[in-house]
Order: C-alpha cells, then sequence, then structure tokens
C-alpha cells in the first residue's frame, strides 16, 4: 500500500474526520504520479473506489438523519430534493434518487447495518430502490432479508437481475391494483415541430411494449459493417421499421408470412406457481428482459413464441413447443362465432381484437381449438391477464365471464 505522508505546515485536527478527508484529498491532487508503473497506478485506483464507496455509504446514513430531522426546512425549502439540487452540486435527478436511498436504508435495519459494516455496496442499494416503488414499497420489509443476503453474495450487475425479478413477482402479487394504476398511465404523445419534424414519447404496457420491440427488431435488423450509408443506430433502425410497417398498412399491405418469433424463458418454479428462488429465477422474454408472469401469460395468447423451462441457472428441462398460433381457418371462425369483444358490455369489432386462449397456453398447455378461443379487444384481454376475472362455459356452452367480487 501506498505511504500517504501528512503535510507538516497544517497539522490534522483529529477530532475533525471531514478535515482529514480535505487534507488528503489534496495531498492526492498534489500528486505526482508520471513516474508510476501501470500496476502503482491500478491499486491506488482501487483504493480511491473502495474509500468513496464507503464516503457514500455515509453520505447516505447522513442524509437520511438530515431528511428525518426535515433539516432542509431551516432555508425555506419545501423538500429535501429542492434543497440539495440548489445547495450541493447534485443535478435535481441525482439529489431525487439520493433521498430515495437514503430513507430506503433508515427505513430497513437489515439494509441499514449491512450497509454500514462493508457486507453490500451503495450500488446494491440503489439497485433496491431502482424498483421499489411506492406500490411495491409495502411488501419488501417482508423481503428485505432475502434480498439483502443475496446482495452479500452476488455482484451489483447481477443482484440488479434479482431486484428486477422481485419486481415483477411483487407485481404479480399486487395484481390487478399496481395493473390498473399503471394501465391507466398508457399513452402515446406525438407533437409537430416547425419544421415538420415529429417528436414524443410513449409509456406502453409490457405486452404492448414486448411486441413492438420485437416487431421493430425484425423489420429492420443489424446492417452489414460496410453498408454504403454505414450501419445505422438501433434507434434509426428502429425509426424506419416503423416508418415502413406504417407505409405499408397505409397501401393495404398485410403482415408478412414470416412474423418474428419470440423466446420466453422461465424458471420451473415460476411455472407452477410456485415461490422461486429469487437467485436463480427466470421469466424473461428475449431482448426483452425480465418480464411478470401474467405479462408471459399474455403473450403466449397470440404471438409465435418458444418457452424455455430452466431449472437453476444452467440446466434446461425443456424448450417446450412453438404456440401453435389459430390457424387462419380457425382466426375466421372464432371471428364469425364471436362477432365482437366478448367481454360483457363491450362490442369492440373483430379487427381490434386478440384471439385469447381461455385455458392458457403457459400454466395450463392450453390447446390451440375453438373450443378454448375466444375473441376479446386488446384492453380486455390485457384485463383477463391482470386481474380474477375468469371465463368458463356454462351447461348450453355459452361463455361467463366471472369475478369474485362481482359474480356473473
Amino acid at each position: 500500500m501506498f505511504d500517504i505522508q501528512e503535510p507538516a505546515s497544517r497539522p490534522l485536527d483529529r477530532g475533525d474526520s471531514v478535515l482529514q478527508i480535505r487534507l488528503g484529498v489534496a495531498d492526492l491532487s498534489a500528486e505526482d504520479r508520471s513516474s508510476w508503473t501501470g500496476s502503482a497506478k491500478s491499486e491506488r485506483l482501487v483504493e480511491l473506489l473502495e474509500i468513496r464507496e464507503r464516503l457514500d455509504a455515509e453520505v447516505l446514513r447522513l442524509a437520511d438523519s438530515w431528511d428525518r430531522d426535515r433539516a432542509w426546512e431551516i432555508d425555506g425549502s419545501l423538500s429535501p430534493r429542492a434543497w440539495l439540487s440548489y445547495r450541493t452540486p447534485l443535478s435535481d435527478g441525482d439529489a431525487q434518487r439520493l433521498v430515495r436511498n437514503a430513507r430506503l436504508v433508515g427505513d430497513h435495519d437489515e439494509i441499514s447495518q449491512a450497509l454500514a459494516c462493508g457486507e453490500i455496496t451503495t450500488p446494491h442499494v440503489e439497485a433496491i430502490g431502482r424498483v421499489t416503488s411506492k406500490d411495491r414499497e409495502p411488501l419488501l420489509a417482508d423481503h428485505t432479508p432475502v434480498l439483502v443476503e443475496q446482495a452479500r453474495k452476488l455482484p451489483v450487475g447481477e443482484f440488479s437481475t434479482v431486484m428486477r425479478h422481485w419486481a415483477s413477482l411483487a407485481d404479480d402479487e399486487l395484481g390487478k391494483e399496481t395493473f390498473t394504476k399503471k394501465w391507466d398511465r398508457r399513452h402515446l404523445h406525438a407533437a409537430v415541430g416547425f419544421d415538420g419534424w415529429v417528436t414524443g414519447d410513449f409509456y406502453l404496457d409490457p405486452v404492448a411494449g414486448a411486441l413492438l420491440i420485437t416487431v421493430l427488431d425484425h423489420e429492420a435488423p443489424p446492417d452489414p459493417e460496410d453498408a454504403p450509408d454505414g450501419p445505422r443506430t438501433l434507434s434509426q433502425r428502429r425509426a424506419d421499421a416503423l416508418a415502413d410497417i406504417i407505409g405499408r398498412h397505409m397501401g393495404g399491405g398485410k403482415p408478412g408470412a414470416n412474423p418474428p418469433n419470440v423466446n420466453a424463458v422461465i424458471d420451473v418454479a415460476t411455472l407452477a406457481g410456485e415461490s422461486p428462488d429469487l437467485a436463480t429465477a427466470r421469466c424473461e422474454v428475449d431482448g426483452i428482459g425480465v418480464v411478470a408472469r401474467t405479462v408471459l401469460d399474455q403473450m403466449c395468447c397470440d404471438a409465435r413464441f418458444t418457452r424455455f423451462v430452466m431449472s437453476g441457472p444452467s440446466q434446461i428441462l425443456d424448450m417446450g413447443r412453438s404456440t401453435r398460433l389459430a390457424t387462419s381457418s380457425q382466426s375466421r371462425a372464432v371471428r364469425v362465432r364471436d362477432r365482437h369483444c366478448r367481454f360483457p358490455s363491450c362490442d369492440r369489432r373483430p379487427q381490434w381484437c386478440d384471439i385469447h386462449h381461455i385455458a392458457g397456453w403457459v400454466e395450463s398447455l392450453g390447446a390451440t381449438n375453438i373450443d378454448n378461443l375466444i375473441l376479446l379487444c386488446r384492453r380486455h384481454h390485457t384485463l383477463m391477464h391482470n386481474s380474477e376475472w375468469a371465463i368458463t362455459k356454462n351447461g348450453g356452452g355459452e361463455f361467463e365471464f366471472t369475478h369474485p367480487a362481482r359474480g356473473p
């Protein structure tokens, strides 16, 4: 290790830790590293990052106490975020994240203790805070010991994946209430600028988002490196793909005969509806990442899908079968039979509807036959996979929609 000499001209006040840090930083900035070997620079870099991590941990601990004392009100600020973004070098977003993570540490003793003794790092706390929304917060207390244990064992990248799986499991448990709140926020905003260029943003449910990305990437695959106009970026390819799809639709074209295939990976415990081991849990869509189980169920109704069932991180138990989509004849038969969305009081026309498997393809290995198919508009198709609504057939062969709180 390097021997850092204390400056003789400024004796250290051993009672002032911050002064010691300031003096140490001043000494570091004065170091002449021009003759250092690469190994010496590497060693010093690791040392500084370790020190910064411990300093970041102390910032979180102090920020929690400062926030709980509402010390930010002394200067007339309306929020801790506003005080931090005005008084410190933090941006508004960084200030918000600091407050969020500090409160997380203060609210959960297991996290606070593990951080204080260096068993987990501030990036681990950030990974927890990033997915702990207001809706999911009530569930975190029950799972904190398990999550902290995973954080002790896993590097930040792998732990972030664990937290995404936890978030999807939490959303499954929260069920309809969480889904409804997010569903109400769906939007696609578009604005035309003075030069005619269109900008905007959108917020789509996981099924629509996953299918959008899959279709766009299928429509415009990567360019060769020696393309005459240079390879396009991913964002450029998706923009061009969207324009191509719209143009084809406006010209009366139909979707191609080779629809994109979607691959799903799910662990056997999640498939069976059991509580999976968070370290080995898998419920992912290739190219999209972690999704909730209900999202996977819905996508399997009306997409070309291949399922991989995993036991542990590397053992494939079952490559499943590609979803057998309803044939053209089956689709026509269902549309002729149902005539519109079959959800009570809904009359959306067939062209705006999906073919829904009553017995789900993932969880029940439901067959793709007429008796197991029903026409649902996109809104009610999504609702069926994210609520307690159920579809059954009565003695006369008619479909009945039931809900525990509503009845038929």
